[in-house]
């Protein structure tokens, strides 16, 4: 398993010293229960929905769940040090880097931030829905409100208010992280990687790990199931380079939408534009053509070509359930171009380390197959402990004992990674692991309540 480099911090919040574990969590305890119920009447927003309006907005609703960091802190692990001194205390506040030393040893011109989707309550916030129904208002948008982007002029897209090309490109100049000990590098976590399939011309968008190697490489793991390894196996096929981009920084609604799983191929600025509320507007990149689009809204824009056939070591990197991947031979992303914002934010995953991103868009597949099954179905939870992948909490209001079983086996056909189900009455808090553990030592007896599928 994974862990990070030791690192002394003294830190301090921007009002004043870090507050104590027990009076944050008391003051965020009251903020969340706020939250999960619906949001009153809000003035209407003015202004573009990007990633500077969301942090305004939520830093006023939230104060304490934004920490500031004004330390000067290093990029290679020092940075993650704080994300994960919060991690272990169960706390996932939006934080900001101010000061970030980068490899070259000087303090980046950019802020950097980490766990803008590091919880429920921001998600929620992103998409004006409360805690508990979050992952239905994600589908139910996708499902129903797909809007076609906005295309807006190269000049005037805040993305382009600083454009280097060729040789001017020095991604050094990032607050790139590096997060794990074993992590060979600096890598982009929190950039969405973007391509068209070249047939019909669908824009792909997903998060794939980059390992920055120099000022203008980017080495790119694709998984083999995911969409843009097949977008680039069909540009192979072809004997062409496959166009890329990857954008950092967004209004969390924009990234959330361009993130959601969908058929192949599908547009997924489309999906963007969904959880919004709005379409994605969007403008030509710089060395792409000027029929490969970019959010003109985005914090940061890396644009370049993968070449037929180029593969380069990357990894080991700490993934998501707190394991390392193994190095792999990965794509190569020569990059050509980065635009960027006047003071721009550089986004990161805090991957490895627990957060609610991963389950939540998963929670309302679950939810949508189960209620066929079993209509009592109230809810679904993709827990932190299971790393929103591997455990799933059911929540009904039992009336006979057929019902468990039923809705174990309809969550197992749901989604492919579930590993346990744990079906629990509608007096037990899904979203407290205490309570499920309890529910499970005082009632049930394992030699008639537990089911093995193998």
């Amino acid at each position: 398993t994974m862990k990070l480099a030791a690192a002394r911090l003294d830190l301090h919040h921007e009002h004043g010293e870090m507050l104590h574990p027990a009076a944050r969590q008391a003051k965020l305890a009251q903020a969340a229960k706020a939250a999960a119920t619906p949001s009153p009447a809000k003035k209407p927003r003015e202004g573009i929905k990007d990633f500077r309006a969301f942090l305004k907005e939520y830093q006023e609703q939230f104060p304490d769940d934004v920490f500031h960091v004004e330390k000067e802190l290093k990029a290679e692990f020092e940075c993650s040090a704080v994300a994960k001194k919060f991690d272990q205390r169960h706390e996932y506040p939006l934080i900001i880097f101010h000061k970030v030393i980068n490899l070259n040893g000087r303090v980046s011109p950019f802020r950097a931030s980490v766990n803008v989707v590091g919880d429920r309550q921001k998600m929620a916030f992103a998409l004006d829905s409360d805690i508990d129904r979050v992952g239905a208002e994600w589908a139910k948008r996708v499902q129903s409100e797909k809007r076609a982007p906005q295309v807006v002029p190269r000049k005037g897209s805040p993305c382009k208010q600083n454009v280097h090309l060729g040789d001017a490109v020095n991604l050094w100049d990032f607050p790139v992280l590096r997060i794990h000990e074993m992590d060979p590098g600096h890598y982009i976590s929190a950039g969405l990687l973007t391509c068209y399939d070249p047939e019909k011309r669908a824009v792909n968008c997903g998060y794939h790990r980059g390992f920055v190697v120099g000022p203008r490489e980017i080495r790119c793991y694709l998984s083999p199931g995911t969409h843009n390894a097949w977008n680039l196996r069909a540009h192979e096929e072809l004997g062409e380079p496959m166009k890329v981009a990857y954008w950092i920084g967004h209004h969390p609604a924009a990234t959330m939408g361009a993130h959601t799983h969908m058929g192949y191929p599908s547009d997924h600025y489309e999906t963007a534009g969904a959880l919004m509320g709005e379409p994605l507007r969007v403008t030509a990149s710089e060395t792409l053509g000027d029929d490969f689009m970019v959010p003109a809204d985005a914090e940061v824009v890396i644009e370049g070509i993968m070449r037929p056939g180029v593969r380069a070591p990357e990894g080991p990197f700490g993934e998501y359930p707190r394991y390392y991947g193994p190095q792999i031979m990965s794509p190569v992303m020569e990059v050509t171009a980065v635009t960027y914002r006047n003071d721009a934010i550089w986004d990161t995953l805090m991957v490895g380390m627990v957060h609610d991103y991963a389950g939540v868009q998963a929670e309302n597949v679950v939810y949508e197959v189960v209620r066929r099954a079993v209509p009592q179905l109230k809810r679904v939870y993709l827990p932190r402990s299971g790393n929103g992948r591997f455990h799933v909490y059911l929540q009904i209001k039992k009336i006979h004992d057929g019902q468990p079983r039923a809705a174990i086996m309809a969550t197992l056909a749901a989604f492919e990674w579930i590993k346990h189900v744990v079906v629990v009455d509608d007096d037990i808090d899904v979203y407290d692991d205490a309570q499920v553990l309890w529910a499970i030592a005082t009632r049930s007896q394992w030699d008639r309540d537990l089911i093995v599928v193998p």
